[in-house]
């Protein structure tokens, strides 16, 4: 809800555009939550294209600090990003699969 809300109030990213039109690549998906998360936070987390798994451990951490946000559709407080959808080895190196909650 809030990055639909972010949408209305007229903030404009070709990757808010993306995320309901296909899924994003690695690349797309770390500049993703770099929008979400800050750069000060990205510091250090590793490239996912480089190291999946721990991008993965990176941002795993980044939501357990985060508070939970309102997802509508499940109609309960969830994190703003679902990780169990992003896949654990992503063997496809083309895309992420990401679904943002």
């Amino acid at each position: 809800l809030p990055l639909h809300r972010c949408r209305e109030m007229g903030y404009n990213h070709r990757l808010f555009d993306l995320l309901d039109e296909r899924r994003l690549t690695r690349t797309e998906l770390r500049e993703f939550c770099q929008l979400l998360f800050g750069d000060d936070l990205f510091d250090g987390v590793p490239d996912p294209e480089a190291d999946w798994k721990g991008f993965l451990h990176n941002l795993k951490i980044m939501l357990e600090r985060e508070t939970l946000q309102y997802n509508p559709i499940a109609k309960a407080m969830m994190p703003v990003i679902a990780l169990n959808k992003l896949g654990g080895d992503n063997s496809d190196p083309f895309s992420c699969g990401c679904n943002v909650s």
